[in-house]
């Protein structure tokens, strides 16, 4: 991988942790819970998308390859690389069709969906940071921390 910009990258993965660290906290929230505190899982769930698209786009900044223009495209890319698993990156598609949702009001927010989301969103942004760690390692000198 070319110049890869880590301290970059770090800088990025670290509020996106620290976004995966949150949702976790509305992980262990009832229902009712949930629901209540669903304008702070909507957000959550949005940055951890657009964070995750930012952390693969500057992989694919790396390889010299086009920026793409959509979150879509990033991880598809991606993925027709062979850098991303592609079960990875159509479940990361899927997602930022949430976030798209969320936050574009194409359709009347659905809140049981949305709560719903949260222990698959946990499940899938961890799955993604030890793929970035995993995929970064040789270029930061095995420094990522996995946590």
């Amino acid at each position: 991988m070319a110049a890869v910009k880590i301290e970059v990258i770090e800088r990025k993965r670290a509020f996106f942790r620290q976004y995966l660290h949150d949702l976790a906290v509305y992980g262990a929230l009832d229902a009712t819970g949930r629901r209540r505190e669903h304008y702070a899982i909507e957000r959550l769930l949005q940055l951890l998308c657009e964070s995750a698209a930012d952390l693969s786009l500057q992989v694919l900044k790396a390889t010299g390859r086009v920026p793409p223009g959509s979150y879509r495209e990033i991880f598809s890319v991606l993925a027709d690389l062979g850098a991303m698993p592609g079960a990875l990156a159509e479940e990361l598609i899927a997602a930022c069709g949430m976030r798209n949702l969320l936050t574009h009001l194409y359709d009347v927010i659905d809140l049981g969906r949305v709560i719903a989301a949260v222990e698959p969103a946990l499940a899938l942004y961890r799955t993604y940071d030890a793929w970035l760690c995993d995929y970064l390692a040789p270029a930061a000198g095995a420094s990522a921390p996995r946590d």
